[in-house]
């Protein structure tokens, strides 16, 4: 009877409670040290993997934040510059210095950009993919590996990983851009036709392929008004596969000297090659989305990776012997 008058008292059921909690926060917190170090063996395993390139030449550092730093700056130097075995092995040194889960994470990052910028794809893949295990959510991971599996032209994992990044609200054009360059892989002519009747935006990636493979298609399917985003590829056509039925190519062609088409043009630069023989017409590339410049085509911005069509420049320059450019996609 004693027992049930204390088993009904408030201070015992206070004590049982805060016994639960005590428990159960115990047994989480025990459960969250194993597993970081499971975390942390099994990221020094995959570590391990690597340590090849760092051993032929150690470094001899005491470990401290700056001298970290100092390292860290030392890498990217060489990474900058080409010297892509000394920066791997720097990081691979740099990883010893650090018990930290986010800054050994950190450092593998750095190793995949390296691996990718040195040509080794599928070692990239390996880390990225390494790296997901233990921080699945990650959409700078993610999205780094869906600019490989793009590079490596594996659309169907490129628009897996598309997919994944959607579902974390990171939405963009990408989707349309990688079924262009799916169904250019695979030569599906008359699907890219569809998707550029869907999504006009993608002309530059659509018809940099229809041109090589179909021009008299390309000229059928492509409308007049996007004349002037895909004037470069215009302008390097020959001769033979050329059409004048419009204005603007009138004056394109006139101005490449291909014939006397019109006697003017509206636009400059047309209008001085028509009367300054000596003159040539070269082209850059204005990413509209990080406003820089290049001096080649792309299909991607090599420095903010957006999939939106550059706006083509017209260069007036000096006519001489030049190397005409093939585009890639």
């Amino acid at each position: 009877m004693d027992f049930l008058v204390g088993y009904r008292d408030p201070l015992f059921g206070l004590i049982i409670f805060f016994g639960l909690i005590f428990i159960i926060s115990f047994f989480s917190y025990a459960w969250g040290l194993l597993k970081n170090k499971k975390q942390k063996n099994s990221l020094e395993q995959f570590f391990e993997r690597f340590d090849e390139n760092a051993k032929s030449e150690p470094l001899r550092f005491s470990g401290e934040e700056k001298e970290k730093e100092a390292l860290a700056q030392l890498a990217k130097a060489y990474m900058k510059n080409g010297d892509f075995e000394k920066a791997i092995g720097i990081y691979l040194q740099l990883k010893e210095s650090t018990e930290d889960m986010q800054e050994r994470v950190l450092i593998l990052k750095q190793l995949a950009k390296l691996y990718y910028k040195a040509g080794f794809l599928a070692r990239s893949i390996e880390i990225y993919e390494e790296i997901l295990r233990y921080f699945p959510r990650s959409a700078d991971v993610l999205f780094e590996l869906m600019l490989i599996y793009e590079k490596m032209n594996d659309m169907q994992n490129a628009l897996k990983i598309k997919e994944a990044l959607d579902e974390l609200g990171h939405t963009s054009s990408d989707t349309n851009y990688l079924m262009a360059r799916k169904f250019i892989v695979s030569n599906e002519i008359n699907d890219l036709v569809t998707l550029y009747k869907e999504h006009p935006a993608l002309v530059r990636v659509i018809f940099t392929h229809l041109f090589k493979t179909d021009p008299q298609k390309a000229w059928r399917v492509l409308d007049p008004k996007d004349y002037e985003q895909i004037v470069d590829i215009l302008w390097r056509l020959p001769k033979d596969q050329i059409r004048t039925d419009h204005p603007f190519l009138q004056a394109l062609y006139t101005a490449k000297g291909y014939g006397n088409f019109t006697k003017r043009s509206d636009i400059f630069e047309f209008d001085v090659l028509m009367h300054y023989p000596n003159a040539d017409l070269d082209f850059e590339y204005l990413c509209p989305k990080c406003k820089n410049i290049f001096p080649f085509a792309y299909s991607r911005c090599p420095n903010c990776q957006s999939v939106e069509s550059p706006k083509v420049e017209l260069i007036l320059r000096p006519k001489e012997e030049k190397r005409e450019e093939s585009f890639s996609v």
